[in-house]
């Protein structure tokens, strides 16, 4: 009796993983401050929504420190990191302390709420909107103030490490 060769077939969220491993994403840290208390988180989950009016979104983990805080809060700030800004964003990837974390990096605020001076880009937002979906709150903000530096040189996050996109010319 001939027996058919056992045939391994891959977990498909195993695929879904390699796969998110191929999609290079700018690097954000995500700011917020509650009664006070100001947190962030490290995401690449940041995206445009529309021009009119001016907005984007954000995916935050339910079950992170960072999530508690965007949720009660009415503003938030994403911070758009430069390249050299690495090891900052390695810090609220993984953070011991909310309060330790902004003592790293040069941070200000803007009508209370921290952002990131010498950023790449920083967009000041107004919550409109949350909704969850599966593990992640998605936020949609509404965009109220925007600083952007002269020189284009984003943090970008892909195959599990960080990259130096190059302009094709």
């Amino acid at each position: 009796m001939n027996v058919a060769p056992t045939i391994e077939v891959p977990d498909t969220k195993d695929i879904f993983r390699n796969a998110m491993r191929r999609m290079a994403a700018s690097v954000s840290i995500v700011t917020a401050k509650f009664e006070g208390q100001k947190a962030g988180a490290t995401v690449s989950s940041v995206t445009s929504v529309s021009f009119d009016p001016m907005s984007l979104l954000v995916c935050i983990h339910g079950q992170s420190r960072f999530h508690d805080i965007i949720s009660k809060a009415d503003r938030f700030c994403i911070n758009l990191l430069k390249a050299d800004q690495a090891e900052l964003s390695n810090s609220f990837s993984r953070p011991a302390s909310e309060q330790d974390l902004f003592s790293q990096g040069n941070w200000q605020e803007k009508n209370g709420h921290p952002f990131l001076m010498d950023a790449q880009a920083n967009f000041f937002l107004v919550k409109k909107e949350a909704f969850v979906f599966g593990s992640h709150t998605i936020f949609i903000g509404e965009v109220s103030d925007v600083i952007c530096a002269d020189e284009v040189a984003p943090l970008v996050y892909m195959d599990g490490g960080y990259v130096t996109p190059q302009k094709n010319t």
